[in-house]
């Protein structure tokens, strides 16, 4: 009897193993699925990012060197951020009234260096009657030095205005990160696919690929250098402005007249040159006219005469017409 009890145990032991086993087969087996589909959106993502674009222009794109921090940034992916890794850009505008402006914005650029940061733009604008002395300067300080510089600037002047702004690019830095993070991914399966590429029109289409992806990375790196030197250095833009101009004073109008004798006699003696000259003037001009009107005058004159001589030759003498008879009064 014992032994036939013992073996269907046996047989329910050994069931509930191979029970067990193939669970626990069937779990691995659907892991390792889930797995590789995980992997292959992960490689479809990666492959499809050259043609999702840049990020915003809104997010910089600055020229200027890659800090270290920036490259090992744009290595792997960030991490969850907190408040102590945001990443902000801070901008601000400072309107001032100073004595002499140019003076001034000398000043502001040693501050600016011993600050560790530099002048960007300059451009300065002298007093003149109608203008009054400007000076415009565009400071890129480190961010840990604004503060102390804004408050350097009240011992150079009278600080007007001050207007500080700052934006958030955590997301945008993150977003960068990533893409980055998956174009070298994507840059390095196309270069192990060029070296294992065997005919022309293959080596041609992976070296295309391969080409349009690096200018890709090329394009993240250079954006998300451009936040990292935002970041880094703020930009402050200074307007420093003169003293106001004078008020304007008519110059006194200077004496008329002579103030001394001999004066007088100069000007006595320039009195009589102006007037012969202007005699001399005056008659030059009537000369001409004078001539023609006696010219026609004489000619009026003789033809008068003309005329007189013809009457008189008409005429008949009183004396040849015979005697005078005069009437006879009646008695």
């Amino acid at each position: 009897m014992t032994p036939t009890t013992s073996r269907p145990r046996n047989v329910r032991t050994r069931a509930a193993r191979l029970g067990v086993a193939g669970i626990i087969a069937l779990s691995a087996l659907l892991s390792a699925c889930s797995a590789g589909d995980d992997g292959a959106s992960a490689d479809m993502q990666s492959e499809s990012l050259p043609d999702s674009g840049a990020v915003g222009a809104d997010e910089g794109g600055g020229d200027q060197g890659t800090s270290a921090q920036a490259l090992e940034g744009s290595v792997a992916p960030a991490a969850s951020t907190t408040g102590a890794n945001r990443q902000v850009v801070q901008t601000g505008d400072v309107t001032m009234s100073v004595e002499d402006p140019r003076s001034a914005a000398d000043a502001i650029v040693r501050l600016a260096e011993d600050a560790g940061g530099r002048i960007d733009d300059r451009v300065e604008q002298a007093q003149t009657e109608t203008e009054i002395a400007t000076a415009q300067l565009t400071l890129r300080l480190p961010a840990a030095t604004v503060s102390s510089t804004l408050v350097a600037l009240r011992d150079l002047g009278d600080v007007e205005k001050v207007n500080l702004a700052k934006k958030d690019v955590t997301e945008a830095a993150q977003d960068l990160d990533a893409r980055i993070h998956a174009m070298e991914l994507s840059v390095s399966r196309m270069t192990a696919l060029l070296a294992t590429a065997t005919t022309h029109d293959d080596i041609v289409a992976a070296e295309d690929a391969l080409t349009q992806r690096e200018t890709a990375l090329e394009q993240l790196r250079s954006q998300r250098a451009g936040i990292a030197e935002q970041v880094s250095l703020s930009t402050i833009r200074v307007a420093l402005v003169g003293p106001d101009l004078p008020p304007y004073v008519e110059p006194a109008a200077p004496p008329t007249g002579p103030q001394s004798f001999v004066e007088g006699l100069v000007t006595g003696w320039g009195s009589l040159v102006d007037l012969v000259s202007g005699g001399a003037i005056v008659l030059g001009v009537l000369l001409p006219w004078l001539a023609f009107g006696g010219a026609v005058g004489a000619l009026a004159l003789a033809g008068v005469r003309w005329v007189r001589r013809r009457r008189g030759r008409t005429v008949v003498h009183p004396l040849a017409a015979g005697p005078v008879v005069e009437p006879t009064q009646p008695h």
